[in-house]
C-alpha cells in the first residue's frame, strides 16, 4: 500500500503494513466513539447503515437489536455450488444504548466483534450530529492518522521504501 506524507509516497510492506491496519481500525473506533459522544439525547435511536456477508449482517442486527429499514444484497448464489457470495446492505435504527454496546464490544481485549465490523458500520447524517461536530471529527481523524503514519514512518523504516506515487492515502 502507498501512503503520501508531504508529497513523498512510500510503500508499507509487511510489520509497516500491520500496524497501519491497526491505526486504521483504532481511527474508525475513535470516529465512532465521537460521534456517540456527540449524541446528547440518551433515548436517541441513531440511524446506521451496515455492509457485510449476508451472515455477518443478521448477526449484527440480531445483536444489537438493529431496527433494520432497508436490505439490499448484491451478488447472489453461484449456481453451480449454491455458495452466497456478494454483500449485504442494511440501513437501519440502533439504540444509543446499543451502540455503546458495540464500542465496547470493539474496545474489548477479547473483541466479541471482528475488526472488520469498524469498516462496515458508519452513523448516517443525523440531527443529532451538526456539520460542525462532523468537521470536527473529521480533522481530528485526519490529525490522528498523520501522526500515527509518521510514527510508523520513523519505526518501522525497514519494511518502507520510497515509491513512485500512484493510488495512495494522502496525509
Amino acid at each position: 500500500m502507498n501512503v503520501n506524507v508531504d508529497g513523498i509516497c512510500y510503500e508499507i510492506l509487511g510489520p509497516a503494513y500491520r500496524d497501519y491496519k491497526e491505526l486504521e481500525a483504532e481511527r474508525e473506533l475513535r470516529v465512532l466513539v465521537h460521534e456517540y459522544n456527540a449524541i446528547e439525547e440518551p433515548n436517541s435511536v441513531i440511524p446506521i447503515v451496515y455492509t457485510g456477508t449476508r451472515d455477518q449482517a443478521q448477526e449484527f442486527v440480531s445483536m444489537y437489536n438493529v431496527k433494520v429499514t432497508d436490505n439490499q444484497e448484491i451478488g447472489g448464489e453461484m449456481y453451480y455450488t449454491n455458495d452466497y457470495i456478494g454483500k449485504t446492505i442494511i440501513k437501519g435504527e440502533i439504540s444509543k444504548t446499543n451502540l455503546l454496546k458495540v464500542i465496547a464490544d470493539l474496545s474489548s481485549p477479547k473483541r466479541v466483534l471482528n475488526e472488520n465490523v469498524l469498516y462496515h458500520l458508519g452513523i448516517q447524517n443525523n440531527t443529532f450530529l451538526s456539520s460542525d461536530e462532523r468537521e470536527k471529527i473529521s480533522s481530528d481523524s485526519t490529525s490522528f492518522m498523520l501522526e500515527g503514519i509518521q510514527k510508523i514512518l520513523e519505526n518501522r523504516k525497514d519494511s518502507i521504501r520510497q515509491a513512485e506515487c500512484r493510488s495512495q492515502i494522502q496525509v
